[in-house]
């Protein structure tokens, strides 16, 4: 097995409630209207249709004007390893609910992401790494130390998970700086894997604008 084929471990799904409705569709652009329009929002809002609304998100997109976008809502669970995690969370206009390493775990290799650009003869030793990582965390707990002090001899690699909760406009900013090839891989692979969710939902007119690397 090459570098190449080996995919990255992240791991990206829609929340139960995670998907924008088609509602929320027509709330956005309905809001959009009460912005634009003469009318007030009683007198068109029971003849937007979906179509329509759709129509006039994009109007708005490539006229600029995506606060509106603010009003629909996306959802994600998502799995990556620590140093992917520290640069998604630094998307602020978003809210996350990440797994806390404060309590105690038994780890395994598992619970570490492997960078697919890892050659094959040097694979063993990079999971023997990970294992040494692993049996000081648990020697510094077998010591009598809390979590909190043994956490600290884990690596960056280590998984984490958290839910992410982000509107559209966000969202845009978020696909425009890391849907690009000189973003971090690992983070890369993420918002890939959004768009992918994103597209079979039937909500990429919002994002058809963004170029994917």
């Amino acid at each position: 097995m090459t570098p190449q084929s080996r995919e990255i471990d992240v791991r990206v799904t829609w929340t139960k409630s995670g998907v924008p409705t088609d509602q929320m569709i027509i709330d956005a652009a309905a809001a959009g209207m009460v912005s634009r329009k003469d009318e007030h929002y009683n007198e068109f809002i029971s003849d937007l249709s979906l179509e329509r609304a759709k129509e006039f998100l994009v109007k708005m997109i490539k006229l600029g004007h995506e606060s509106v976008l603010e009003h629909i809502i996306f959802q994600f669970w998502m799995s990556m390893s620590r140093v992917a995690s520290h640069q998604q969370v630094r998307h602020r206009m978003a809210s996350y609910t990440q797994m806390s390493l404060r309590k105690k775990r038994d780890l395994t290799v598992e619970d570490f992401v492997v960078p697919p650009q890892i050659k094959e003869n040097d694979l063993n030793e990079w999971l023997r790494d990970i294992q040494t990582t692993i049996d000081m965390y648990n020697k510094w707990l077998t010591k009598g130390y809390d979590v909190d002090v043994a956490r600290r001899r884990l690596t960056q690699d280590s998984r984490t998970d958290m839910i992410m909760t982000i509107n559209a406009r966000s969202l845009r900013n978020f696909f425009n700086l890391r849907a690009k090839h000189e973003a971090d891989f690992e983070i890369h692979e993420v918002a890939k894997k959004m768009y992918h969710l994103i597209e079979k939902g039937g909500l990429s007119f919002l994002f058809n604008d963004i170029g994917f690397e």
